[in-house]
């Protein structure tokens, strides 16, 4: 990773893939950097799971866990391990099982990532964006909705609001978490299911608003195949802070010559032979911009 030091504390917000790369990149800053985790997904073993059990998705929260254990830590072999597909619990991931096992031993879910995070040796906070089950919905011009982030992601059209059902309340430490924060990251990854959930929670959205914390949005490197990926990015930016109430700070997006601006920061991101952002250079400018920031 990057030498350079953070000063200032982040708060990461998204899903999937994405954030987990975003944690991989400040992973040197373990005290500086804490993460909420989506919790809408509703798709493979995270689905099966809810499906059966009930409960918030750990899918997204298991995959930046991953990420951020050591490589030779047997921990992340059983975080990373998925049944065959000729065992009957084919399709799962023990890391989902892990969780959900300790979700039933403990008082809230968010207590179950705090113990296995201590047990993989896991010190970024990870918290879900709330402790109760919760969907993604999407309302249409139509009047038709839709329930759960896999038909939303395939829908053919862009909704004209995005809302979560039932509405839930902010997990308590998340809402703490962003109430000390400096700065906060959102994105990148699929902006209606992984950066775009947890600020639909109102109380996450109200903190980031009243505490007046700057927000940078980093954009995808790849056009999304959903509706959305028709947008350009400032009509993407608009899209985000029409939804939630939230207004992005900085725009971070990939340019082959960089270019820096109070709203905007285009720099090379890429990873060569990678669809991923470069984690080096994600990290430089994160750090860069998250020390050069203050509240308004």
């Amino acid at each position: 990773m990057g030498s350079a030091h953070l000063n200032n504390k982040i708060v990461a917000i998204g899903g999937g893939h994405g954030l987990s790369r975003v944690l991989s990149s400040l992973s040197e800053s373990t005290q500086q950097v804490s993460a909420i985790v989506a919790t809408t997904d509703n798709g493979g073993s995270t689905g099966k799971l809810r499906q059966e059990f009930g409960g918030i998705a750990f899918g997204d929260i298991r995959n930046c866990l991953s990420h951020l254990v050591d490589d030779n830590h047997l921990g992340k072999l059983l975080l990373d391990y998925r049944f065959e597909e000729n065992s009957p619990m084919a399709g799962h991931n023990l890391g989902n099982l892990m969780l959900l096992a300790l979700d039933n031993l403990c008082v809230t879910p968010s207590d179950a990532i705090e113990l296995l995070s201590r047990l993989l040796g896991v010190e970024q906070s990870l918290l879900p964006m709330s402790d109760q089950a919760v969907h993604l919905k999407a309302h249409y011009a139509s009047g038709d909705t839709i329930t759960g982030e896999t038909a939303i992601d395939s829908a053919p059209k862009l909704p004209l609001k995005l809302s979560l059902t039932p509405q839930v309340p902010a997990c308590e430490s998340a809402l703490k978490e962003l109430s000390e924060a400096d700065c906060v990251l959102i994105g990148p990854g699929s902006i209606m299911t992984s950066v775009m959930p947890s600020l639909l929670v109102p109380e996450i959205a109200s903190t980031i608003v009243e505490c007046k914390i700057p927000v940078l949005w980093i954009a995808n490197l790849a056009k999304e195949s959903s509706p959305i990926g028709a947008l350009t990015l400032e009509q993407q930016k608009q899209f985000i802070e029409s939804q939630t109430g939230v207004t992005i700070t900085t725009v971070l997006a990939h340019g082959d010559h960089e270019r820096i601006s109070s709203s905007q920061i285009l720099t090379p991101l890429t990873e060569p032979q990678t669809p991923y952002h470069h984690l080096d250079n994600l990290s430089r400018t994160i750090i860069h911009w998250a020390n050069n920031v203050t509240r308004t």
